[in-house]
Formats: C-alpha cells, structure tokens, sequence
C-alpha cells in the first residue's frame, strides 16, 4: 500500500511537472536580416555581417541574451511589446556577447501563442547617420600602405570559388620566402574620441593568424597598439567570417593624436609553409 501511494505521489508530480512546461509560448528566432537604409546619409558598403545576437525585452523587462538561432520560452501569451537589439560576439571572443550600437532594434507587438512556437527573421537597418571608411578592393588604388619590412604583398583576385562580394578580394598568400606583411589603412580621418563607439570591421577567410592594431599619429606623436589577434582555419574546412573588432577604448586612450588607422600583422604560423588571408570590406564604423 505505501509503494503504490509513492508512485501515485510521483506520478502527480511528473505529470503537473511536464503540464507546467508545456504551459509556455515559444518565441523562435531564426536571424538577422539587415537591409540597405533608404535614409542613409553615408555609403555603407557592402552589408555583410554577423549579427549573432539577440537582447530580447518584453513589455519593458529584459528577458535576456541568446545566441541565433534562438528558442525563447516565454510564459504568457496574447500581444505583447517587444524591443529585440542586435547583438555580436565582440573581439572575436565568444564570451562577450556586446548589443552592436550602430543598427536599429526591431520594435513591434508580438502576438503570442501558449504551447505554440510563433517564429521571426527580424530586420533591422543602419542608423542613417553612421559614418564609414571603407577598403572593399573594388578601386584601382588601395587605401592600405605596406611596410618596406614586409616580404609578402596584399594583391586582387576575383577566383569566383572564393569571391563573396563585388568583383575582387584581398589576398595575401605567405611562404617561407615571402613569409610576412604589415599594412595598414590611409584613411587619414579624425575619428571621434571621448569614450565614443568606434568599430573595425572586415570579413576574412584564413588558414593563418593575423593580428590587428591600431596606429595613432599627429602633434609630434605616433603610438602602435597591438590589439587582437584572429586565429587560423582549418584549410579544408575554411569559409568567410565577420570580424567586429571594438576600438573605442584605444582610441579615447589616445587622446594626443588626432589620426587612428587600423593596422594588420600577418607573419607566417610555425609549422607551415604555405597559408593564405583573404579579406574584404574592411570598415570603420562611427557616429
């Protein structure tokens, strides 16, 4: 009589358990879909992107952050308010999870259904007003100065089996007779200091590290920031990532020195012999 009063007991609890589980709506999140803004002040280049996060609040109250796709349980239903920010992994480094501050968040009334799944693309736009500096290989000349201590080149290609955007890429392939390069942008413009958000962002493919930097002149000083380095891909398994490399710091450091350009140091991984970086759309996004 007692074991079959504690499966009675047990069985109550499992089933109010999974009844209690099922009573949630699911709100599912597939990506970001980011489109031109038809009010945009500035050329914005090519829209590539990774926006890989998303920082979800509803009717005023945070729900938190999740990485896309997404499943979110949600306990209510009917319409709700929501403000969806995009989001990023910032510096390449997948524990920090930043709300990216040049893009629009999606708002709008989401109606909700209990122990149903209502699914989104969300889109979302620059703020017409953000600035860009832009490298994209498409122009005779290249906005990039090599140094004279370079071995290797920054050259065009087009081979269509890597080409993801316009007509041309950057390439720089090293070996042990032309094993590393520096170069770096001449953009030549004021970027905004004072704790202001300012992004380096480019798209690469790789099968050797590179490590970024910032370069900072005028008034009689130059400083070189070594800042993140971008680890290699498996050759055989390599494709197209996007890099949202956070400056702000660095910047507003450098105080003194009115030009900030974005440096990249490629020298050859030990062991190989033979790698490859290719990279396009390189940008500077700022207010």
């Amino acid at each position: 009589m007692k074991q079959t009063f504690i499966f009675i007991f047990i069985s109550i609890i499992l089933f109010s358990c999974k009844k209690e589980a099922t009573d949630a709506s699911w709100l599912k999140i597939d990506k970001w879909v980011l489109t031109a803004n038809p009010n945009a002040q500035n050329n914005t280049g090519e829209l590539s992107h990774d926006l890989s996060q998303v920082f979800v609040n509803m009717d005023g109250k945070s729900l938190g952050v999740f990485e896309l796709p997404a499943k979110i349980p949600i306990i209510g239903d009917g319409d709700h308010e929501f403000v969806i920010l995009p989001g990023i992994i910032n510096n390449g480094i997948s524990e920090t999870k930043k709300r990216y501050p040049f893009m629009e968040p999606y708002n709008g009334t989401i109606n909700l259904i209990k122990n149903d799944t209502v699914s989104l693309n969300l889109p979302t736009q620059y703020y017409n007003s953000i600035k860009f500096l832009i490298e994209d290989f498409e122009s005779p000349s290249m906005q990039l100065e090599v140094s004279t201590e370079s071995t290797a080149t920054i050259g065009r290609n087009d081979n269509p089996s890597i080409l993801q955007w316009g007509n041309k890429y950057g390439e720089v392939l090293l070996t042990d007779s032309a094993a590393s390069i520096s170069f770096v942008t001449t953009f030549e413009t004021v970027l905004p200091k004072l704790a202001t958000e300012v992004y380096l962002e480019f798209d690469y493919m790789n099968s050797n590290s590179l490590l970024t930097s910032v370069l900072s002149y005028g008034n009689g000083n130059y400083y070189s920031d070594p800042y993140i380095l971008l680890t290699s891909q498996d050759p055989n398994k390599a494709f197209w990532k996007h890099a949202y490399i956070d400056l702000k710091e660095i910047i507003s450091f450098r105080q003194t020195t009115p030009i900030n350009e974005a440096g990249f140091q490629i020298v050859l991984d030990e062991g190989e012999t033979s790698t490859y970086f290719y990279i396009d759309n390189i940008k500077l996004v700022y207010p």
